[in-house]
């Protein structure tokens, strides 16, 4: 089950009027990740773009990441993995009113 998260995923997410973002990631064998993504939230853009994700398989279709103090669980069903990821926590905006889960899936563009 491990091999199944490698490569390379994409998704977007749009919150009606207000907000709305997109994420690649690239899972590699070694337990590093690269991800990219980009945040706008009522007018103001935001970009994360990190190659210091760490990711661990957990058992079964789960798998957990860490991006700096930031923690993800990951979970693949089939094509997809979800998430929830919260941009104020994250660090990929500043303002406490944007500390918000936000789930998201993510489908793979590449293995």
């Amino acid at each position: 089950m491990k091999k199944k998260i490698l490569g390379e995923w994409y998704g977007t997410k749009t919150i009606p009027l207000l907000a709305s973002g997109e994420c690649k990631i690239i899972f590699r064998e070694d337990g590093t990740a690269k991800a990219d993504g980009m945040v706008k939230i009522l007018g103001e853009k935001m970009t994360v773009c990190t190659d210091r994700l760490c990711w661990e398989h957990c058992g079964e279709n789960r798998f957990s990441g860490v991006y700096g103090n930031y923690r993800l669980e990951f979970i693949l069903e089939g094509g997809v993995i979800k998430t929830t990821v919260n941009p104020y926590k994250m660090g990929a905006v500043s303002n406490p009113r944007y500390d918000m889960n936000i789930p998201l899936e993510m489908k793979r563009i590449r293995k």
